[in-house]
């Protein structure tokens, strides 16, 4: 008997020993851990800043503005523009839902149609004076907590949208009726609704709608040429509103608002916090279905380490699609967004507990920056479109080289953002002319468009050509 109680002490003792020795080699695991991942991160974040990147999320909260001067405290500003928790339309979209049948392509609009739509798009032009006199305010600020990144604050895209496309087939509309000073005021207001997005932090799915609007009105603008409806005066005004628009800096503001507040949730936000964030299921999955999610396992048991080791990943990713836009000489570098699409589909594909965060958080800048890149091409070639066409109503053709459009027609000549060379143009032998950026590839193939299975342009090969025919 007394043998037996010798024994099992032992085992208690010898139990007990090795729990305790399991239990420093784990706290010596986590303290390991936890340090060489904060030390990841800080020599990260002091190589980054070194080159200027803003990691600190306060820099993004906007400061507080007159309400006088802001322009979402203007009448129907808040209402009509700002998302409201559980509300995806507004009165505005309301009285705009045509839009649901728009836009209408230009070789399909008759005059009937364009008078009937200017007809009954009439009933909201009170408020598009509204909206007018809302934007001659300096400042656009929304009410809401700042502080916690990615909260539900937001512009209501579904209004913006909708209203786009009204004062595009509007200005559309007036063109085609040999109305081009109405139809430029129509396309003012597109070009100024952008301001509505410039609210900070510039989120990167509001900076592509303010790209999406500012294609739009370039399309606008392509369809007076199309109808050749644009005279002297409004070519002068447009070529000012197009020197104006430069969304490379957004884009880079807006992947470093990214940045900035993925880092700052996984930092100070806690577990449950971070899932809520993340998951997109309703209702809440219970504890076992939890168990099976890498990220609850991650930010809830896993050593804090970990999580330094996915910011720093993270952090690394993102700052080659930051340095693919933000370059201050308005140059685009598709090598480097197509190498962060490398690394971050080569993380989804060989996940580790260092990195497994940036195939979920980190957005794939890739296509966002062909938009962008097309779009600001588009305008750029827009502004040079708007000289040579002031060129050829005053010397009934088009020059021979670029060169003769500056000082008279233009101040300065845009380059092409893609490598930063001179766009290439032409006359044509039909008496017009080919005006092209060498697109994507960084090829010049010599102006051809090459078209997707869809019909539509291929933005990933060939050249991306300014083109309005008759």
């Amino acid at each position: 008997m007394g043998h037996m109680t010798k024994t099992r002490k032992r085992i208690v003792r010898w139990t007990f020993i090795l729990l305790g020795g399991l239990i420093v080699l784990v706290a010596l695991f986590y303290a390991e851990e936890n340090w060489r991942g904060k030390r990841a991160w800080e020599n990260c974040k002091r190589e980054l800043e070194a080159r200027g990147a803003v990691l600190d999320w306060s820099k993004f909260i906007p400061p507080p503005v007159p309400d006088d001067q802001n322009v979402f405290k203007a009448p129907k500003m808040t209402e009509w523009f700002v998302r409201q928790k559980g509300q995806s339309t507004t009165e505005l979209y309301a009285h705009l839902k045509y839009t649901n049948a728009l836009p209408t392509p230009l070789a399909e609009l008759t005059t009937q149609k364009a008078t009937v739509f200017l007809l009954w798009s009439a009933q909201s032009e009170s408020d598009f004076d509204l909206i007018r006199e809302a934007l001659k305010r300096p400042y656009a600020r929304m009410d809401g907590d700042y502080e916690r990144a990615f909260v539900s604050i937001g512009q209501n895209f579904v209004s913006l949208r909708s209203l786009a496309q009204v004062l595009a087939e509007r200005a559309k509309c007036y063109l085609l009726l040999g109305q081009p000073e109405k139809a430029f005021r129509e396309l003012t207001l597109l070009h100024d609704l952008t301001r509505l997005l410039e609210g900070k932090p510039i989120y990167l799915v509001t900076a592509m709608i303010s790209v999406a609007i500012t294609g739009l009105y370039v399309d606008t603008i392509a369809d007076g040429f199309r109808l050749h409806a644009w005279r002297e005066p409004e070519l002068v005004s447009i070529q000012k509103q197009l020197q104006r628009i430069d969304l490379l800096p957004l884009a880079a503001e807006a992947f470093q608002s990214e940045r900035a507040g993925i880092r700052h949730i996984l930092e100070t936000y806690t577990a449950s916090e971070i899932e809520d964030l993340f998951s997109s299921v309703d209702p809440k999955p219970n504890f076992r279905q939890r168990l099976k999610d890498p990220k609850y396992l991650l930010f809830t048991f896993a050593p804090r380490g970990w999580v330094y080791q996915n910011i720093t990943a993270m952090c690394i990713l993102e700052q080659k699609a930051i340095d693919s836009v933000g370059d201050t000489n308005q140059i685009l570098f598709p090598r480097k967004t197509a190498e962060q699409k490398r690394e971050l589909l080569a993380v989804g594909a060989h996940p580790s507990p260092y990195n497994f965060l940036a195939a979920t958080a980190v957005p794939l800048f890739f296509k966002a920056a062909q938009t962008i890149g097309r779009n600001q091409t588009a305008v750029n070639e827009a502004l040079v479109a708007c000289a040579l066409e002031r060129y050829h109503l005053a010397h009934s053709e088009y020059p021979e080289s670029l060169d003769a459009l500056t000082f008279q027609f233009i101040e300065k000549l845009p380059h092409d953002i893609i490598g930063g060379d001179p766009l290439h143009y032409r006359r044509t032998e039909d008496g017009k002319f080919l005006l092209y950026s060498v697109g994507w590839n960084e090829t010049d193939d010599g102006g051809q468009v090459v078209l997707n299975k869809d019909g539509a342009e291929d933005r990933e090969k060939g050249d991306w050509v300014w083109q309005y025919p008759d």
